[in-house]
């Protein structure tokens, strides 16, 4: 063999077999991918089934010889299969004690073009902590689609109690209609995937913060991560779209106050809530908003314990068809997974416009000369 033996072969997940001619098999529709396979007898593709990575490569071609083929014959299958990427050791394609609901999603890390390999793709998101905040319908749409994708540890911190303009698109139900939708959204995250950890993460310690709505002044919630050098994403929406994004990393720029001073810049009447600037210095204004969460609510950005309504968390019906949410609902969350896996996200220092599905304006901005996120490097961080 000219190769080393694979450790547990797998036959990626999904892939359909169309049989050409009695002893001809196609594996695979997508042109890049697909194989034609030249069988000895029908039943020889038996020993695709063989290849579901429970077993080692000599005994899958050992256990061969029961399909009516000699040794070489199912060496040399197995090779194409190799070396057209449709056979991968079980270890690179599913992490250990993985949850068997996520054997599509590794599947279809498998088929996509990156070059980490599946399982260490899943590992990273289950050690990922990712903070969900704000008061939109967004939120437990794009939290349980987080965890179902492998996020181990999310943490929905919503504000008020969930209403029923919010359900279309949601996961919650009727039953949860006046409940937190901390609470709900965290029963949500059970019933999809109960694996994930819900709890409250350590101060510091998020791997990403999603910010979802418009409930905090724009120059605050830039101070806020700006101290503690977390990542942050946002969306909210308006009048029937959805805008995504900056996302901002610890140490870079452009941050939420860039895109606020840069509309000043064009519009001098738009609304600037600029606490950097205030006699107080941006510490002391941006500690307004770091200390006023509740000593156990972990990395809240909301300003309001979990489960807590609060005076103003009633929320107005959000304008947005269904569709457009979930076509949202899917940006946001690839956008989230594409940082945590590691990747460059299309929102890194652009906004994204989405008014309808497959619609998408991007808008690209540059560090505003006078937000102090340009030195950002500088500031000393959060505790």
């Amino acid at each position: 063999m000219s190769r080393t033996p694979l450790p547990r072969p797998t036959l990626l997940p999904g892939l359909p077999r169309i049989w050409r001619t009695p002893h001809t098999l196609q594996l695979g529709l997508d042109p890049p991918r697909a194989v034609l396979l030249d069988l000895p007898e029908p039943r020889a593709a038996g020993l695709l089934d063989l290849l579901d990575g429970s077993r080692s490569e000599r005994l899958a071609l050992a256990e061969a010889a029961t399909f009516g083929m000699r040794p070489d014959e199912a060496r040399t299958l197995l090779d194409t299969l190799h070396t057209a990427g449709l056979v991968v050791p079980a270890q690179s394609l599913f992490p250990p004690a993985m949850p068997e609901r996520l054997t599509g999603e590794a599947a279809a890390l498998a088929y996509s073009a990156t070059t980490t390999s599946p399982a260490r793709t899943l590992r990273r998101r289950a050690s990922a902590r990712v903070v969900v905040t704000g008061r939109t319908r967004l939120a437990p749409a794009v939290a349980v689609a987080l965890a179902t994708a492998g996020i181990g540890h999310l943490h929905p911190d919503l504000t008020g109690p969930v209403e029923a303009h919010e359900l279309p698109g949601s996961p919650l139900t009727p039953a949860d209609l006046g409940h937190p939708r901390s609470q709900a959204t965290a029963s949500a995250l059970r019933r999809a995937a109960p694996t994930t950890e819900t709890r409250p993460v350590r101060r510091g310690a998020a791997s990403l913060v999603i910010h979802l709505g418009e409930d905090h002044p724009t120059a605050l919630s830039a101070i806020s991560h700006a101290h503690r050098r977390r990542p942050l994403l946002t969306a909210s929406i308006r009048e029937g779209k959805v805008l995504v994004g900056p996302l901002v990393p610890p140490s870079t720029s452009p941050c939420l106050n860039c895109i606020t001073l840069h509309r000043r810049d064009r519009e001098p009447t738009w609304p600037l809530d600029d606490p950097w600037s205030s006699p107080s210095g941006p510490f002391k204004a941006g500690s307004l908003l770091l200390e006023s969460a509740s000593p156990d609510a972990g990395e809240v950005g909301s300003g309001i314990g979990p489960g807590r309504a609060g005076p103003a968390a009633v929320v107005p019906p959000e304008p947005c068809a269904t569709a457009t949410l979930l076509a949202a609902v899917a940006y946001i969350t690839a956008e989230a997974l594409t940082f945590v896996d590691g990747n460059t996200p299309e929102t890194l220092g652009a906004e994204v416009e989405i008014s309808r599905p497959g619609t998408f304006r991007r808008r690209t901005w540059s560090p505003h000369p006078a937000c102090p996120c340009t030195r950002r490097s500088s500031l000393p961080r959060r505790p």
